[in-house]
């Protein structure tokens, strides 16, 4: 199991911190956790320690067990992270100074090291706070950005400390191997082709599939672009472009450049033939005639530069294997996972099942599971590929 350092120092905010290790235990990481004496004033290291099941480390004599372990404790550790970092842990970081356990650490730490601000606004934009953050920028240090909210001075502004799964996204994603100097292009989510100015034909595609893959491949150090629809209610950290119709998706594409492309979007295969102007009113008959969409798989596909790797997706009501091969063959894609829909199945759920195609032949089923599980195998099959 992956450890990462958590470092906690004496910030209105600590309570968040109790969140992070928690949205790092989701993630299958061990949290060790670090406090500042003035942390403590703001959150019990009991807390920590129920949340953990390890010991807190607190000062830096208070313990003997600890007295020398800054030395050793990143080196079995992935990382180290303090969030909320206060304008006083920072200055201390910047300049060398090492008067407590946790500024000890992080001059003794060879291993990554990403800081959370949380502060005052003033403090936040104070020019030796601002030269702070440029030396420990200079100095390989990631910075997590803080956010503008309502902060504990009662008044709104920058200083906020970032949400716990954001935090947590970032150093994940930054720390990520497998994936790291790619660029993946994934789609997402329902498309959207108008009647008339209100009413519009879809389908109930929640995007859900799609943001998994985007994340796992962006915690995979993947450079990801995620084309999301417009539709789509679901949150995500990753780099996000809205699309509604097939033909913003299609624009959408063609400017990314893209080594992997997760073809994910539930892209309608019918469209009316005629968009009317305004809203089309009650008691007016009309006669709808709907025309086929441009199939966007087979026109990149063919087009794809060497060395680029297309999956597709394909959503099934009954013949999934044989309806899969068809439209891997004769659309050209490297890969294509097939799920049924209906019943419950598929569309907006948490959890899909299906089966996996490659052009060689090779069939593995995905038995039911997480959206984020499913997702994970298929980038695996996907990475299988990139490597030969």
């Amino acid at each position: 199991m992956k450890k990462i350092i958590l470092g906690v120092s004496g910030s209105i905010s600590a309570y968040k911190a109790a969140e992070i290790l928690r949205e790092f235990q989701k993630k299958g990481w061990s949290v060790k956790v670090v406090m500042t004496e003035n942390a403590t004033e703001f959150i019990s290291p009991i807390t920590f320690l129920a949340l953990s099941g390890e010991k807190v480390i607190v000062g830096q004599f208070k313990d003997l067990e600890y007295g020398l372990e800054h030395i050793r404790l990143c080196d079995e550790a992935e990382a180290l992270l303090v969030a909320p970092a206060t304008a006083n842990i920072i200055a201390k970081f910047a300049h060398g100074i090492a008067d407590d356990f946790l500024s000890s650490l992080y001059l003794a730490c060879k291993k990554p090291v990403f800081v959370a601000p949380a502060m005052n606004e003033g403090m936040l934009l104070h020019p030796a706070t601002q030269r702070n953050l440029e030396i420990l920028k200079k100095d390989g240090v990631h910075i997590i950005e803080p956010e503008e909210g309502y902060l504990a001075c009662e008044e709104h502004g920058k200083g906020r400390l970032t949400e716990p799964a954001k935090i947590v996204f970032e150093v994940l994603s930054a720390l990520g191997k497998e994936m790291k100097g790619l660029k993946v292009l994934v789609t997402a989510g329902a498309t959207r082709e108008f009647m008339d100015s209100v009413r519009f034909i879809s389908n109930p595609s929640s995007g859900k599939q799609g943001i998994a893959i985007a994340e796992e491949a962006a915690y995979m150090g993947a450079d990801v672009t995620l084309l999301l629809s417009s539709s789509s209610k679901e949150k995500t950290f990753v780099k996000t472009e809205r699309f509604e119709t097939l033909e913003d998706l299609r624009a959408g594409i063609k400017k990314h450049d893209f080594d992997i492309l997760f073809m994910a979007a539930a892209v309608g295969d019918f469209r009316p033939s005629r968009r009317y102007e305004g809203k089309i009113r009650r008691g007016k008959n009309i006669t709808l005639e709907l025309e086929s969409t441009p199939d966007l798989l087979r026109e990149i596909a063919p087009n794809k530069k060497s060395g680029q790797i297309i999956v597709a997706f394909a959503a099934e009501t009954d013949d999934l294997l044989e309806k899969g091969k068809k439209k891997l063959f004769e659309k050209g894609a490297d890969l294509i996972f097939v799920n049924p829909v209906g019943r419950g199945r598929g569309f907006e759920s948490d959890t899909n099942q299906g089966y996996l195609i490659f052009r060689d032949g090779n069939i593995k089923e995905l038995p039911e599971s997480s959206k984020r599980d499913i997702a994970r195998k298929i980038i695996e099959a996907t990475i299988s590929i990139v490597r030969g």
